[in-house]
């Protein structure tokens, strides 16, 4: 399946080992190029550029490369265990994935490997008189991009491990994941039909494995589905963990066989942790722990939390409403509406919980509720007005002042006059 590829190759391609290795090979093969090029260079310039001239400019790019690339690793794993153990854990998640780190760090290893692979093929002769111009000219441009790099990478360490940097590329992916789904609704199929409208004969795709479900192919099941002129119905969402043997889908159609049933479950990609490439609900859980690790005595540092809660109202305003399209991308697939308030509870109740003791997060809280209660999605205002009343009952319990209570219940009012029940999940 196509989309099932596409993501594995994308986070395969995240990976700093394989950024490495690609430039590695690609040096090593650029000393292909030297027999090939020495007609373009001009007789003088060849007579000119001796081998002591091109093996000193490899030896500064070796024994200077391999500082700079352990130096720079150094770097990098400090500034990320310190996002780890300030911001959030799952921070270190996305700081592993920078390109522009990858990109640094591979260029200085693939220079590396380029002037030790020139000097081993000098000294065994595989590079010959009529070969050092090149060989020269390709070491002075292989410096020129270490150089580049080095300024990319001194202007990166400015704001790599840092708060606002870590914060910034969280929100950056949550709202990628939202984007998804507002141009996917119900993930590219149908709206899930009413319980009864449910086929009673409908078989079960067992979860081969415990675990998280990271992705979801759904154009591949209206594929499968439609080669069978059947229906799939899915159980679960990005984000929802399952066990080994639990269903995660139901289609109608013959008896059920193998085959079909691997083919079904090949579509879902099963991991021991959640991602954020289509479960936009663990975005808005991961700027929440940023706030909770603010608000925790070790750190005391409100200011943050209120910055983090900023953010997710602005994340979850761009949520649109969940409206089928007149072409579905998956026919014969049925997904569940979003998971609204679970999405908006997970984000806003562990602030209010853990800054219960704070009056300017709690009014806060209240204000960014009060703006959410006019969502144009009608889930979201009411979770908004539901959260208000939660968040309310935290600061009558943690706010030492009754004066504060009363400040922040007058805030609350705007959001939901009147007491309400959280719905079930």
């Amino acid at each position: 399946m196509l989309s099932q590829l596409i993501y594995k190759a994308r986070q395969v391609s995240r990976k700093l080992w394989v950024r490495a290795a690609l430039i590695s090979v690609l040096a090593i093969l650029s000393l292909a190029l030297p027999p090939l090029t020495n007609s373009w260079l001009p007789e003088t310039f060849l007579r000119d550029i001796d081998e002591a001239k091109a093996r000193s400019l490899l030896d500064i790019l070796a024994n200077s490369m391999l500082a700079v690339t352990t130096f720079s690793l150094t770097i990098m794993v400090t500034a990320h265990f310190a996002a780890s153990s300030q911001v959030t854990p799952r921070a270190h998640r996305i700081l592993r994935s920078d390109t522009r780190t990858q990109t640094v760090l591979a260029t200085f290893i693939g220079a590396f490997v380029f002037a030790l692979a020139s000097i081993v093929m000098l000294q065994v002769g595989l590079l010959n008189q009529s070969h050092y111009p090149v060989v020269y000219l390709m070491t002075i441009l292989v410096i020129a991009l270490v150089i580049g790099a080095i300024l990319r990478w001194i202007d990166h360490l400015s704001a790599l491990g840092s708060m606002e940097e870590t914060v910034r590329r969280v929100e950056e992916h949550a709202r990628t994941a939202i984007g998804f789904r507002n141009d996917n609704p119900y993930l590219g199929g149908h709206r899930w039909p009413h319980l009864d409208a449910l086929p009673e004969d409908a078989h079960e795709v067992a979860a081969p494995r415990s675990g998280f479900v990271q992705h979801i192919d759904s154009t591949g099941l209206g594929e499968c589905a439609g080669k069978r002129g059947e229906r799939a119905f899915l159980l679960v969402q990005p984000g929802d963990w399952i066990a080994e043997g639990a269903p995660l889908m139901l289609y109608d159609g013959d008896d059920p066989d193998e085959e079909t049933e691997k083919a079904y479950a090949d579509a879902f990609i099963l991991g021991d942790t959640r991602t954020f490439v289509q479960d936009f609900e663990f975005g808005l859980i991961v700027m929440s722990e940023i706030a909770q690790r603010a608000l925790s005595p070790a750190m005391n540092d409100p200011r943050t939390a209120i910055d983090v809660i900023a953010r997710i109202v602005g994340l979850v305003g761009e949520i649109a409403p969940e409206v089928e399209p007149g072409e579905v991308r998956a026919p014969g697939v049925y997904a569940r509406p979003m998971h609204v308030y679970p999405a908006l509870e997970n984000a806003f109740d562990p602030i209010a919980r853990d800054g219960s003791g704070h009056r300017e997060i709690q009014q806060h809280l209240q204000i960014a509720f009060r703006h959410l209660a006019e969502h144009r999605v009608g889930d979201v205002a009411e979770a908004a007005r539901l959260l208000s009343r939660r968040a309310l009952l935290y600061a009558d319990a943690g706010l030492p002042l009754r004066e504060d209570v009363a400040r922040v219940g007058a805030l609350a009012e705007d959001v939901a006059p009147r007491a309400a029940v959280a719905p079930e999940p």
